[in-house]
């Protein structure tokens, strides 16, 4: 059936001429005039400016506008009878009160044609009984956040699109077929006569007729009018809906279960939990940020510098909207922030798992691809590709997107991402086919020439690279030296530190009679747990207190057993601060054995105006160089460690006062200065918000998708109970990985004597336990 393409918008009209002419406005800023026609009828308005706007508005307008006047008043339904009457087309009825948003009648058009039982389309409103939101059945404000225009078109993008049938139109904005009218009749002015009520005769007319009147949930008009009555009209009112209940005994009942049931839930609950997720997406636009962690949560391993670096990034973005994605293989989880608040959590599931040599994933590219169309996503900052596939870019770029990527680490250059080999040296000029795959075979258990494929792959991704960020110019230098193609596109932008350095004690004149020295971070092989473990048992002073401030993944720093070694065991990012101040710690040693490519503890150090001892490479050195904040080791070895701390310790009062004095006077940058830039940056490379983008997520998987929601709404429980689900797989996981539960699987699964043996041995010690626990009692 080819739908009517032609509509008369019917508005009757008596004073108010400021809400008429702001409803004209938008009239002719959102219709199609070459095809539709307003048709506005004076009914006698007393205010003698109306018919003066009017005049002048009939005259400037051609055929596109008509007005008419009665020539006595007629009251509503009389009015809108005239209109309709004096059209041939489908017509809507429209309050004056009204305003109209981008493509409304086009949209209510297309619902009354998608079904030949339709009658009657109303569309969802902020003031209009049981069209209203966000509350049903109330007078609503427009959202905080939002203006009429941007909340239309939020409305329209996050709709199911569900048409639900109504029990009666609402007569602030209501469509009707032509045919409808002429089968159907026009409003019975004789018996409702001034008004109330009509459009409910009318509906059930239609509904008697076989037709069904349906709410259009993918518009949206502002109404300014009040749901309240009073004086006369409640009067009038009352006697209409007894005429009403009298003629369709079923009309009441119908409402009353309507409004009870409330078919219309779901509409509401999506706009009322989506309405805070996207009400300011109209502003600067919506960064997508690409990560291999989260952090505020541990999601796949504990939180490190790069998801400070990004945290600090959200926490300061201003009229921006982050988006944060990160995948353990099985789904792709995303969290939302606006003005560094977490506002919601979404989950993706594969059904393929992703892994590493998975450089492209078709279930992964797709969800990457809806998120970007359903989240009017601007721009793309890639901080880590790991567990990702190497899609981001290539899907960005068919958007038109930007892409930044922050090089926070080495993985571009080898998965193992810290350029270790297996033996946890470092290994970038040392490099070979042979001991590459070696290397990699004893990591992953490649057979293959894996890194060849790696590199490749890595080689045709970077022109879709943008700009590229590393946070040193050791960094930067050395992907330039390895790939040359970027060389235009990389520049240097520092993590900014806490704000400024402050003394961690009065600092003493006279002779230390001990030192206190530590360890700061994860103490891991790939931070230099050996060489601490072998500095600490072998440093030849006895005059030295030594702080483990700091995981312990090395089981040998956890075995240490003597009386000068202190274990502080892990922190929280916001505790270090109170610790530092708290052991007023004479030295901090960072021996990473890889370049690092910044280091939060080196900053940590400085800002309580620790000095430092480092090794002699990557960002390590070169902050020191700079800033001239304490000492660089002579060389990778244990020897050359141990002679630069006897160096430090044997000649510590003027050297050491001078190092403590650089770092107190050196000017650092600031986290908000470092977000300043980022902030430039953005507004350069961020494309402008294209709301008319087709596909996405279908509104139904984003509502599934969300696993977090807002705490004052009913969802909470749900949310609250996935997290807890997350929270138990991750711990899981991590009891997974354990010596002990590798251990215990393998015991499991044997059937050797000693096992047999072993569960004799329990059995015959609990049976032990248990007689004397008996005895006790």
């Amino acid at each position: 059936m080819s739908r009517i393409k032609k509509c008369d918008i019917v508005i009757p009209v008596y004073n108010a001429l400021d809400e008429l002419k702001e409803c004209v406005e938008s009239l002719i800023k959102h219709t199609d005039l070459n095809n539709n026609r307003i048709v506005i009828i004076n009914d006698c308005s007393s205010d003698k400016n109306v018919s003066v706007y009017l005049n002048n508005l009939n005259n400037l307008s051609g055929d596109s506008i008509i007005v008419l006047n009665n020539t006595s008043n007629l009251g509503f339904v009389g009015t809108v009878n005239r209109g309709m009457s004096y059209s041939d087309s489908d017509v809507v009825l429209l309050n004056s009160d009204t305003i109209v948003t981008d493509s409304w009648l086009k949209k209510m058009q297309n619902v009354a044609y998608s079904d030949q039982t339709i009658a009657t389309v109303t569309p969802l409103t902020n003031n209009g009984s049981i069209c209203s939101v966000p509350v049903f059945l109330e007078d609503n404000e427009i959202p905080e956040g939002y203006s009429i225009d941007s909340f239309a078109r939020f409305i329209e993008k996050i709709s199911m699109k569900y048409f639900m049938e109504i029990p009666t139109a609402v007569g602030f904005c209501m469509y009707i077929k032509r045919n409808v009218i002429n089968e159907v009749g026009l409003f019975d002015d004789k018996t409702f006569g001034k008004g109330y009520a009509e459009e409910n005769d009318f509906c059930c007319r239609v509904i008697e007729h076989g037709y069904k009147n349906v709410l259009d949930d993918h518009t949206f008009i502002y109404h300014k009018g009040s749901m309240s009555f009073q004086g006369e009209k409640l009067e009038l009112l009352k006697k209409n809906l007894e005429i009403l209940n009298d003629r369709y005994p079923y009309y009441e009942r119908n409402v009353h279960d309507f409004i009870v049931n409330n078919p219309l839930k779901p509409i509401h609950d999506n706009i009322n939990i989506r309405k805070d997720l996207h009400k300011y997406f109209h502003e600067n636009g919506n960064v997508l940020f690409v990560l291999h962690n989260f952090f505020d949560e541990p999601y796949n391993h504990p939180v490190g510098g790069t998801e400070y670096h990004v945290k600090d990034i959200v926490m300061g973005l201003k009229g921006y909207y982050a988006f944060v994605i990160v995948t353990n293989g099985y789904e792709i989880v995303m969290k939302q922030y606006f003005d560094g608040e977490f506002i919601a959590k979404y989950h993706f599931p594969f059904h393929n798992q992703l892994t590493l040599q998975h450089f492209h994933h078709k279930e992964y590219s797709e969800i990457i691809e809806n998120i970007i169309k359903s989240f009017d996503i601007t721009l793309v900052h890639i901080h880590h590709l790991q567990k990702h596939s190497f899609d981001v870019p290539y899907i960005a770029k068919k958007h038109d997107l930007k892409v930044l990527f922050t090089l926070h680490d080495y993985y571009l250059i080898c998965p193992r991402v810290n350029l270790l080999d297996e033996n946890n040296n470092y290994c970038l000029s040392m490099r070979s086919q042979q001991k590459c795959s070696a290397c990699l075979r004893s990591s992953h258990g490649f057979h293959t020439v894996f890194i060849n494929k790696w590199k490749q792959e890595v080689e045709k991704m970077l022109p879709y690279i943008d700009l590229y960020i590393t946070p040193s110019h050791f960094t930067e230098n050395l992907f330039k030296d390895e790939y040359p193609v970027i060389s235009d596109r990389i520049m240097t932008i520092q993590h900014g530190s806490s704000n400024g350095s402050t003394p961690n004690r009065n600092d003493r004149a006279d002779e230390r009679k001990e030192w206190n020295i530590g360890f700061l971070g994860g103490l891991s092989p790939n931070k230099g747990s050996d060489l601490i473990y072998r500095l600490i048992t072998k440093f030849p002073k006895k005059s030295i207190k030594w702080h483990l401030i700091g995981g312990l993944g090395d089981q040998r720093l956890n075995l240490i057993n003597q009386e000068n070694v202190i274990k502080h065991g892990e922190y929280k990012r916001e505790e270090l601060s109170g610790i530092l101040d708290e052991l007023e710690l004479d030295l901090i040693c960072l021996l990473s054995p890889w370049p690092e490519t910044f280091s939060y503890t080196l900053s940590e150090a400085w800002a309580h105006n620790i000095p430092v001892l480092v090794t002699p490479m990557g960002a390590l050195k070169e902050r020191v160089i700079e800033v001239g904040g304490g000492w660089i080791a002579d060389s990778m070895e244990l020897d050359g460690i141990i002679s630069k701390l006897n160096q430090i310790v044997e000649n510590h009062n003027e050297e050491f006062m001078e190092v403590k004095t650089r770092i107190s006077k050196y000017r650092f940058e600031n986290k908000q200065e470092m977000v300043e830039k980022y902030l430039d940056i953005y507004s350069r490379y961020s494309v402008k918000i294209n709301f008319n983008v087709e596909g996405g997520f279908l509104n139904r998987d984003i509502m599934l998708a969300l696993k977090y929601y807002l705490p004052d709404t009913n969802f909470a429980s749900s949310g609250e109970y996935s997290n807890q689900v997350q929270q138990l797989q991750n711990e899981l996981q991590k009891m997974r990985s354990t010596i002990g539960w590798k251990v215990l699987n393998k015991l499991r699964d044997s059937d050797s004597i000693v096992l047999r043996v072993g569960k004799k041995v329990i059995y015959l010690f609990l049976r032990f336990k248990k007689r004397q626990f008996s005895k006790g009692l």
